[in-house]
């Protein structure tokens, strides 16, 4: 799966891309994700917890990164593993900083992502149904948590702290009920299902 998406932040691109060197705090951007304190080989030990209802499902793998201060440009890359049987994913996100003007009196910058996603084995079959949706969801929230906190200068990182979790009540409100329910009722089912084969 491919996604793009682009939106305004508050600074110049030489303020924003200092942002994202810092990959712990690039993580509390994102619903459900927490970064560690980067290894001797140059990756973060990386964890993703979803849940929906009663059922959650963890990830765990690494992070990497690359960015050219000068280009205002970078990449991070990831591999993960679930706690369900079969359930893994490869993700890479690219980012290029543009000059955005001025909004409301301030220079803004746009930033404009590209992330790319490969879901094996039992989430295949999920990211068919559901996947689109709340990646989508999941990238409308990076980008307004990233907002608000170049708008105000907040810890967001310490803010967020360990409760930091994708739930379905934090995306709810982003697709419509129809919607929302048969993505429930898939991830509920193939998780089910990959306990079971577990």
């Amino acid at each position: 799966m491919e996604f793009k998406n682009e939106f305004l932040l508050t600074g110049t691109p030489d303020e924003v891309i200092i942002k994202f060197l810092d990959v712990p705090l690039m993580a509390s951007f994102l619903p459900g994700a927490s970064v560690g304190l980067v290894q001797p080989d140059g990756t973060y030990p990386a964890t993703l917890t979803v849940a929906f209802g009663p059922k959650r499902l963890n990830f765990k793998g690494s992070l990497t990164q690359s960015v050219s201060l000068a280009e205002h440009a970078g990449e991070l890359s990831g591999t993960a593993t679930g706690d369900v049987r079969g359930a893994r994913m490869a993700v890479k996100l690219r980012y290029s900083l543009y000059e955005g003007g001025i909004l409301n009196g301030r220079i803004v910058t746009k930033v404009e992502m590209v992330s790319e996603a490969q879901l094996t084995g039992i989430l295949a079959e999920f990211a068919r149904t559901g996947g689109v949706v709340v990646t989508q969801a999941l990238l409308t929230e990076f980008s307004r948590r990233f907002g608000e906190h170049m708008a105000s200068g907040c810890a967001l990182a310490e803010q967020v702290g360990a409760n930091n979790t994708l739930s379905a009540t934090a995306l709810a409100g982003t697709v419509g009920r129809s919607i929302w329910r048969r993505i429930l009722t898939a991830f509920r089912n193939f998780l089910s299902r990959g306990k079971e084969s577990g």
